[in-house]
């Protein structure tokens, strides 16, 4: 037979179960993290366009001066390469991008865009 507090851990681990299910990455939010030669900073991640030939702000505000000939989109939270100057043109052909760890490389413009999903407080400085 089942005492009280057999029910009410039974219960607790029933709840926990399904909360970890429900939301698994908690405090977590994705971020696009741009990386250029040896910089690499977070810009925006919002519906749009955006190119890397001239200045890029990052989601500080600051300014880098990048000078890419490539062009990205990100519609409803999904990111692809419009265009590159590059010859292979691989960056261009893969497709979206949308789940934590995805990436968008381009070796000859030493280009990377990929979606960050680490915990909010680090992005803070």
């Amino acid at each position: 037979m089942f005492r009280k507090i057999d029910v009410i851990i039974i219960v607790f681990f029933l709840i926990l179960s399904i909360v970890l299910i429900i939301k698994p990455y908690g405090n977590s939010a994705k971020k696009i993290m741009l990386v250029v030669e040896n910089e690499s900073f977070y810009i925006p991640y919002k519906d749009g366009y955006f190119n890397l030939f001239g200045k890029v702000k990052d989601v500080f505000g600051n300014d880098h001066s990048v000078y890419k000939s490539m062009e990205f989109e990100i519609v409803e939270g999904r990111i692809r390469a419009l265009h590159s100057d590059c010859a292979n043109q691989i960056c261009v052909n893969t497709s979206w991008i949308e789940n934590c760890g995805d990436s968008i490389i381009c070796a000859p413009n030493r280009v990377a865009v990929i979606i960050d999903c680490k915990r909010e407080d680090i992005l803070r400085k």
